[in-house]
């Protein structure tokens, strides 16, 4: 069983001393998103976990515990998001010459195989034009070269929950000229460019359409994996794999976020308790709790979560 954390929040940033107890009592309690009082008991032990895909904006809260990651043989991969965009769009990401410090470092400590860079998602305006991103994805490619193989992008999409104020979707023909300047930048600096998701046709640029959690890299990797027969959303191509995040739990406050609702997010983490069984929140009796490891799997509802945005 392959676990993300997460999709929902950035727990290696904000709730490392939470995932770490977690780990160590062997299992968390999640509460589906869709269905408020039903419960997932998510057995974490090392024989039931297959990997750990951590996905963050800021890993350094993390990193101190890896080795004791390590010491307890699990698998662990990251996702990193490192973009362009000033504190306009991204108001509480650290610096992101700090992120590529720490990008850099991680992947000289377990591999370039098993950091992966999101460039993510790719938005567009009048002063944020191809011209614009060909300076900024080059310089970062430079920064990143030798230190990862592959890179993840989508264009940004406008959820329901999204803060939309100067936001507009990205249109055909701007997407065609990303597809046709990044391709070669990335190739030139050692990494593979993945489009999560397609809205448009890339392929002709090279560039594959893979999931975020890919089965192709997950077989590299010796990782064991199924295929997800139910997607996130339209286009998806992630492997199978149990989210342990809670929405609306993550201080960056991004604008193009889809997990927070608009305005401060900080909220959630005001009732933050890093020994909880549950990110945020507690059972309680209404709740129906059901076992979840890799003899007890099913299809679960929660892989609908982004049919509510």
């Amino acid at each position: 069983m392959i676990i993300c954390a997460s999709r929902r929040t950035d727990i290696p940033a904000y709730h490392a001393e939470w995932l770490m107890n977690r780990l160590r009592a062997g299992y968390a309690m999640v509460r589906n998103p869709m269905v408020k009082n039903l419960v997932y008991r998510v057995d974490l032990t090392r024989p039931n976990v297959d990997a750990l895909v951590f996905m963050s904006k800021d890993p350094r809260p993390l990193m101190p515990f890896l080795k004791e990651i390590g010491q307890m043989r699990y698998i662990y991969l990251f996702q990193i998001t490192l973009t362009p965009y000033g504190r306009d769009l991204e108001p509480r990401v650290p610096f992101k010459a700090d992120i590529a410090d720490a990008f850099r470092a991680l992947a000289d400590r377990i591999g370039a195989d098993r950091t992966i860079w999101r460039y993510d998602p790719v938005i567009m305006s009048d002063m944020m034009d191809v011209k614009w991103h060909r300076r900024k994805f080059e310089l970062l490619c430079r920064e990143l070269e030798g230190s990862t193989r592959r890179c993840i992008f989508s264009f940004v999409d406008l959820y329901g929950r999204t803060d939309r104020t100067g936001l507009r979707s990205v249109t055909a023909a701007e997407a065609d000229a990303m597809g046709a300047m990044m391709a070669p930048i990335a190739a030139a600096h050692g990494i593979q460019l993945s489009y999560c998701c397609p809205r448009f046709d890339l392929t002709r640029y090279g560039i594959e359409s893979r999931g975020c959690l890919d089965g192709r890299q997950m077989a590299a990797l010796d990782i064991p994996y199924e295929d997800l027969t139910v997607p996130l959303r339209a286009g998806c191509r992630c492997v199978k794999n149990i989210d342990i995040g809670a929405y609306n739990t993550c201080a960056h406050d991004c604008r193009y976020c889809y997990a927070n609702d608009p305005g401060p997010a900080t909220r959630a983490l005001h009732r933050y308790d890093p020994t909880a069984e549950m990110l945020y929140g507690q059972v309680t009796p209404d709740d129906r709790v059901v076992p979840l490891s890799r003899r007890q799997d099913a299809r679960l509802s929660d892989y609908f979560d982004y049919k509510q945005y």
